[in-house]
């Protein structure tokens, strides 16, 4: 049975926990101060503790320091606190917490806390050996990789994954950022729930969608009580799991301070709607602009960095990620063996040669991952059993753009769409990604690149 740690200096508020705990599978053990709670850990470890912010004898946050270690190294902290700020927020976030609640404390929302407690069984020293082993050799999730780089960035994926805090992942263009929040969710405590991925830039240039806008996130209801209607938005269908925000600096101001009010509050009101509804989904937001640079351009609100940021992480450009770029050719080349294998239409096992390796290491990828799945695809369709060059696409007579130049070389009689892709891309990629100066340069608007890369599948 899971054990809970109460530390609440309020007699009723404590009994009132205490049940509610119990009721929920738990054992448990009380305490009204900082010293009592300190003296209970000492006779045991807690899969969970409750505690007050304020206390007769200090900080509720002082009691993280005393906590020991579990198989994961985290004992899920759950503050309560009855003024929560943008800053409490923050320092709690700061010092580890796992999530807070509001006083008086929101009973639905609380066991959904604890329903996701793991159960003892559930974390073993077995399954962090193993691990362990996977993040040698370069596998953690569906993340692949060994460099110093992307283990840092395996380690504040561990280390943010059981907690319920909004979480900021920034990356170049390509950099992997939804493969790293869909990690993120799947080594959480919500990964039996859903995840829900939502592209900010798909209303960033239109002006009229703002309400429509606060429908998609937050659900609309008939504001006529004789007719019944309610349509979920984002965070209704991402309940118990998580909601990703790409490109969170393209999200209108207005929605982004409505964003904080949800974090802060843990509720909010669908448009037409009188009733505040708990919010019972972890937000992930990713950004490829520095966020310094967005709020200083006025695109990304400081508060809402702010709390975001409490707890982040920073991709790494592929170019500064060693030999990675070699074992993520050879896993897809696997997985496009694996593909054509299963469909019955023919049997192939094909593998990289030695000068794709050294392509690999030698190119600066400046469209990342992204652009290493592009090409390596490319590369296999158009050899034999040894991919041995990422422009063998180009040999072949396909058309297609030089590895290391500016131009885009074109095939006489290759269809004009395919022209157009390949100028997309290499227009792309000249800029590092970056979608309002490729658009320049091509002459077209922003949003009719945004709808031609839809088309591409890239965006």
């Amino acid at each position: 049975m899971p054990h809970a740690l109460i530390v609440e200096d309020d007699p009723n508020s404590l009994s009132g926990l205490n049940a509610i705990v119990a009721a929920d599978g738990f054992s448990v053990d009380t305490a009204a101060t900082l010293a009592e709670a300190r003296a209970a850990l000492t006779r045991f470890i807690p899969d969970v503790v409750l505690i007050d912010l304020n206390l007769p004898d200090g900080s509720g946050l002082d009691l993280l320091h005393n906590l020991p270690a579990q198989p994961d190294g985290v004992v899920p902290v759950i503050v309560m606190t009855g003024n929560a700020t943008v800053e409490s927020a923050i320092e709690g976030l700061r010092h580890g917490i796992w999530d807070y609640l509001l006083k008086p404390v929101n009973i639905p929302r609380l066991r959904s806390l604890l329903a996701r407690i793991p159960r003892p069984y559930e974390l073993t020293e077995e399954v962090q050996s193993l691990r362990t082993t996977l993040r040698r050799l370069g596998r953690f999730g569906p993340m692949i990789g060994r460099s110093d780089a992307v283990q840092h960035v395996y380690d504040s994926i561990e280390r943010l994954a059981p907690t319920e805090s909004a979480v900021l992942i920034c990356g170049e263009a390509g950099t992997g950022k939804e493969v790293a929040a869909r990690t993120l969710h799947e080594m959480s405590r919500r990964r039996k729930g859903p995840f829900v991925v939502f592209d900010c830039r798909a209303f960033a240039r239109d002006p009229g969608a703002e309400r429509g806008l606060d429908s998609m996130l937050f659900g609309q209801e008939s504001a006529i009580p004789a007719i019944e209607r309610r349509e979920p938005g984002l965070f209704e269908q991402a309940a118990g799991g998580t909601l990703f925000l790409d490109e969170i600096v393209e999200l209108p101001l207005p929605q982004q301070e409505a964003l904080l009010r949800a974090l802060d509050s843990q509720t909010y009101m669908r448009v037409g709607g009188s009733n505040q509804v708990s919010v019972d989904c972890r937000i992930v937001a990713a950004t490829r602009k520095a966020a310094r640079d967005a709020v200083a351009h006025g695109v990304l609100r400081e508060d809402l960095w702010l709390r975001l940021d409490a707890a982040s992480i920073a991709l790494p450009p592929l170019r500064e990620r060693a030999d990675d770029a070699v074992l993520i050719a050879e896993a897809l080349v696997d997985e496009l063996n694996r593909e054509i294998n299963a469909s019955g239409l023919a049997t192939v096992n094909k593998r990289i040669g030695p000068n794709l390796v050294r392509e690999c290491l030698t190119y600066d990828w400046p469209g990342n991952v992204r652009e290493l799945h592009e090409r390596v695809r490319r590369a296999y369709n158009a050899s034999g059993e040894i991919v041995d060059s990422l422009r063998a696409d180009e040999a072949n007579g396909s058309g297609g753009r030089r590895l290391n130049g500016g131009s885009v070389q074109v095939t006489v009689g290759t269809p004009l769409s395919d022209v157009e892709d390949l100028l997309i891309r290499a227009t792309l990629d000249a800029v590092g990604g970056t979608r309002h100066r490729a658009a320049t340069l091509l002459g077209i608007s922003p949003k009719t690149l945004y709808n031609k890369l839809q088309r591409m599948k890239m965006a």
